[in-house]
């Protein structure tokens, strides 16, 4: 059974939860048997909070209808149940006309029966390398206190938690970091491994920022990574050096910048392996650019635009831009992009060319095999029509010998 909820954006499944009682994001209040699962994020719902209906009349509120809505991102007075005065992330009718809130708790009347469906597989526990215990895929609330145990930063949305020690949380994300990272662009000639703490005081040696806790470490040369580093992908080709250059925001560095020698801890493009330092601001870039997912000519900028929230992000990627990053940028359509997104055309990914190629052949064969079965669909059908021709064709025959007897 798979359920499309407008309050959700992936499909949910029937699915088995632990005794332990994971909580609802409706009603904040513990499942235990079975709940509607997303296997893609943790996001559980009740069954009966899931059948909740849309839009009814109620008779604390009967002089307009009320609108099942759900949007945990509001403000707090936003969120408030009117009946009750508590603020709720979860869901609530709400009068569009009056603003007047009714959170499912104070709405318990309606209680609807599950229905009688097969469950689905588990698919929301993970056993991680990083800790003892198996992990199981949640979807916390903003309000949520809980920091990742990798990165440190707090944890919404989607995170795998431990039952057994309360404390223990992951990003979804940072879940899918590797125990052993081959071949990486900071150190491609060793195998790095995680570790939960470093076995000396380490300093990052693509940063130089000093790590605290857990780090990628390379037993051969000592080589140190912290975590933040370890996750930095777009890399900009540029005809100053022969290798990638990686974007730093802000380093320890004790380094002089390859183009200007003036010091360089900012801003900086840099290549690891070589100890390849340029400022951002001292690599040549064209004024105006075509950039092929956009019909605008884009225009280089020095930085983002604080008071534009539009360009917190590279309409490409998806990632963050830095506030002292250049960029290119379209003002007309407030539409920004790192400069290493539009340099990547003229220097394709390999690995994202083969996922790319891989992925049209699977949409190719999905083709074909559909293509495969039409024909075989419509062969069966001429067949079909060519028996009732034959059939027809004998039925005339016979007829014709019946009325040549009879002449």
């Amino acid at each position: 059974m798979e359920v499309h909820h407008f309050s959700h954006e992936h499909p949910l499944i029937l699915d088995r939860v632990d005794d332990s009682g994971e909580t609802c994001n409706a009603c904040s209040r513990p499942i235990f048997d079975q709940g509607l699962a997303c296997s893609s994020c943790g996001f559980l719902l009740h069954v009966k909070c899931a059948m909740l209906p849309r839009k009814l009349s109620h008779h604390l509120h009967p002089q307009h209808p009320l609108t099942l809505v759900f949007d945990p991102s509001q403000d707090s007075e936003s969120l408030k149940c009117s009946v009750s005065g508590r603020t709720h992330p979860g869901f609530r009718y709400r009068c569009n006309e009056c603003k007047y809130n009714i959170d499912v708790n104070c709405f318990s009347k309606n209680q609807m029966l599950i229905p009688d469906v097969s469950v689905e597989k588990e698919t929301r526990k993970l056993q991680h390398f990083s800790h003892n215990h198996p992990l199981r895929l949640s979807y916390l609330a903003n309000q949520s206190e809980r920091n990742c145990y990798f990165c440190r930063l707090p944890v919404s949305g989607p995170a795998y938690c431990c039952t057994e020690c309360r404390d223990f949380t992951l990003h979804k994300s940072c879940s899918q970091l590797p125990q052993y990272f081959k071949e990486h662009p900071f150190h491609p000639s060793h195998t790095l491994r995680f570790l939960h703490q470093s076995p000396y005081p380490a300093l990052c040696d693509a940063c130089r920022k000093t790590i605290v806790g857990l780090e990628y470490h390379c037993n051969i040369c000592n080589f140190d990574l912290d975590l933040t580093c370890l996750s930095i992908s777009s890399s900009l080709r540029h005809k100053i050096h022969s290798h990638p250059l990686y974007y730093f925001e802000d380093t320890k560095l004790d380094i002089s910048c390859a183009s200007c020698n003036e010091k360089c801890r900012e801003s900086v493009y840099r290549c690891v392996p070589c100890n390849y330092n340029v400022h951002s601001t001292c690599l040549q870039f064209p004024k105006t650019v075509k950039h092929k997912h956009h019909q605008h000519t884009l225009t280089l900028m020095d930085s983002v635009i604080k008071e534009d929230s539009v360009l917190c992000f590279c309409e490409s990627c998806k990632k963050r831009i830095s506030q002292k990053q250049q960029i290119y940028y379209c003002t007309e359509c407030k539409y920004g992009v790192h400069l290493e997104c539009v340099a990547a055309e003229d220097y394709p990914d390999p690995g994202r060319l083969l996922e790319e190629i891989k992925n049209s052949q699977a949409e190719a064969e999905v083709l074909v095999n559909k293509l495969k079965q039409e024909v075989n669909s419509l062969s069966e059908q001429l067949q079909a029509v060519a028996g009732r021709q034959s059939s027809i064709s004998d039925l005339q025959s016979k007829l014709q010998d019946r009325l040549k007897a009879r002449a």
